[in-house]
């Protein structure tokens, strides 16, 4: 059986959306995962070469420190969690670090974090927290945006269906995988979105190609096929595929508002160049346009199996 158990939440003092943690509640009571949360601070004051009196920057960090337990134990009183609820605070400076922290005694199924406001290509080139998090997170990461719950039920699973490459293939199962088990109990709707290009835009910078009549027509078919063997492979509605021209984040954001879906599962697979560095990644670039969650999903992500042990227990 396919499982999410153990769920990360990071908190964020300084983002004033604190959605996360109804999120993270509301996915742990449907999925019976267990849920350990941790926060993060950190001072530059208090390392070596900063201070010269040693015993200062040690009051400071504990300082700092014990102001980020109590404000996360207030957070989390608020919310009616329950005393035992699993907390830890990093000393560390950037968001992935104190996942990486954590991630280094238990394997964390799904991270989830509230999303900070973006600021396109400034935030990029400064290495903003979310970025850096979707780039080195260990575990996919949800990013959670202003809606207190999920309440449309509708999930837009983006992918690539007519690719060839291998790692966009195992990315699409990942994602799918990962729809299927939010999806247990069958509350949810999940649709396929997926973009082709306009190919007359695709070849003007070829003027000299001559460009076949039924072009366009056979990359639509293409796409088409692609995505109704994907549909018949999990079982998604022929009504829920969501198939468009134009760029896919430009798709993949216009569906996700069009139904007002609670989340969207999209692939990434990092690209180090510095075009992407300015321009983000499809992900980045979705999580910029819309308003519901975003769901990001890297190569070596995936629902893990249950042991059999495990899943007596959950079953009993």
């Amino acid at each position: 059986m396919l499982a999410i158990k153990n769920v990360l939440l990071l908190l964020d003092k300084e983002l004033d959306n604190q959605n996360a943690l109804q999120r993270a509640m509301q996915i742990c009571k449907e999925q019976q995962a267990d849920l350990f949360v941790s926060s993060y601070t950190y001072n530059h004051a208090c390392e070596e070469g900063s201070l010269t009196d040693l015993e200062l920057r040690h009051d400071l960090k504990a300082l700092l420190l014990d102001q980020s337990q109590q404000w996360a134990e207030e957070l989390l009183k608020e919310f009616y969690l329950p005393e035992d609820t699993p907390l830890t605070i990093c000393w560390r400076k950037h968001a992935y670090q104190a996942v990486m922290d954590n991630s280094e005694n238990l394997s964390f199924d799904l991270v989830i974090k509230s999303s900070a406001k973006h600021h396109g290509i400034v935030d990029r080139v400064m290495r903003h927290q979310d970025w850096n998090l979707l780039k080195f997170c260990p575990a996919p990461l949800l990013l959670v945006k202003e809606k207190l719950a999920w309440e449309s039920r509708n999930i837009v699973a983006a992918v690539d269906a007519t690719s060839l490459d291998d790692a966009h293939k195992v990315i699409n199962e990942h994602i799918f995988e990962f729809a299927e088990h939010i999806n247990t109990d069958d509350k949810y709707q999940i649709h396929l979105a997926n973009s082709y290009p306009m190919m007359s835009l695709t070849l003007a910078s070829l003027p000299d190609t001559p460009i076949p009549e039924d072009l366009q027509q056979y990359v639509v078919n293409q796409h088409q096929d692609a995505c109704e063997a994907i549909a018949n492979r999990y079982n998604i509605s022929p009504n829920n595929l969501h198939i468009l021209e134009g760029e896919p984040e430009e798709v993949i954001t216009l569906t996700a508002k069009e139904l007002d879906a609670d989340v969207i599962l999209v692939g990434m697979i990092s690209q180090g160049d510095v075009q992407s560095i300015i321009l983000g990644s499809t992900v980045e670039q979705v999580l910029d346009a819309t308003d519901c969650d975003v769901l990001a999903i890297k190569l070596q992500d995936g629902v893990r199996n249950l042991s059999e042990e495990e899943d007596g227990i959950r079953q009993a």
